[in-house]
């Protein structure tokens, strides 16, 4: 089920594969805005999910980054904590390295993304408090590195994961797609994980090295999760 916060159907307009088409439900009762407690408990309560994969970010019609990236995320886990849901947060690289160049550019940005780096960290920071603590919730979170165009064409054994906030790189979109279903199959909670394509590899800080020793890699997109450790 896809949610929007008009109600409507966001792949209307978009030509899709048949066995796609007829896997994704639009949510059509009302929108549903991150920036409401009760309008994501109602959409929850309604469709009766299992899960919910929070991928709403700052937008010029639909909230700064204070209130999609920081306050959503915080309204989406204690939807899915009061509701027996599990939270999977796609979130963004270097939140943990505020001092990196990544970081710093992004962060600074202005406009309705200002501060958006720090909205991030602080969205992730209320998801582990609201689902029950630091590896302790039944969440996971997500870090991708910059959009690639184009499609993968290995899929999952041309990704890695990491841990550690020390490596990142670029990856498609329908590689992170791959990793949250992975992250939904694998069944792992309380787990904090960079992702990214395994050949664009990079240092987010030049004191660190690549490989980070901390590296997941595997044929499936849920068998990168095997060995993820949890957040202390």
């Amino acid at each position: 089920v896809v949610t929007t916060r008009t109600g409507k159907d966001p792949f209307s307009k978009i030509k899709l594969a048949a066995d796609v088409k007829e896997r994704i439900v639009p949510y059509t009762s009302s929108g549903v805005d991150v920036r409401n407690l009760d309008s994501i408990r109602a959409a929850l309560k309604e469709t009766n999910a299992g899960a919910v994969v929070y991928a709403a970010s700052a937008s010029k019609s639909g909230g700064n980054a204070a209130e999609v990236d920081g306050d959503g995320p915080a309204n989406a886990a204690m939807a899915c904590s009061g509701g027996g849901c599990k939270l999977v947060l796609v979130s963004a690289l270097a939140l943990d390295r505020p001092d990196s160049k990544s970081y710093q550019i992004t962060n600074t940005m202005g406009g309705f993304i200002d501060k958006i780096m720090d909205e991030k960290l602080r969205g992730e920071d209320e998801v582990r408090k609201a689902m029950g603590g630091r590896g302790k919730g039944d969440y996971v979170i997500i870090r991708p590195g910059p959009l690639l165009s184009g499609k993968s064409k290995n899929g999952a054994v041309d990704i890695e994961l990491n841990q550690g906030d020390t490596v990142g790189g670029g990856l498609s979109r329908d590689e992170l797609a791959g990793v949250v279903v992975g992250a939904l199959q694998a069944g792992v909670r309380g787990v904090t994980v960079e992702c990214y394509r395994s050949k664009t590899a990079t240092s987010l800080q030049p004191e660190f090295s690549v490989p980070s020793g901390n590296e997941l890699r595997a044929s499936t997109y849920a068998g990168l999760f095997d060995g993820a450790k949890k957040d202390v």
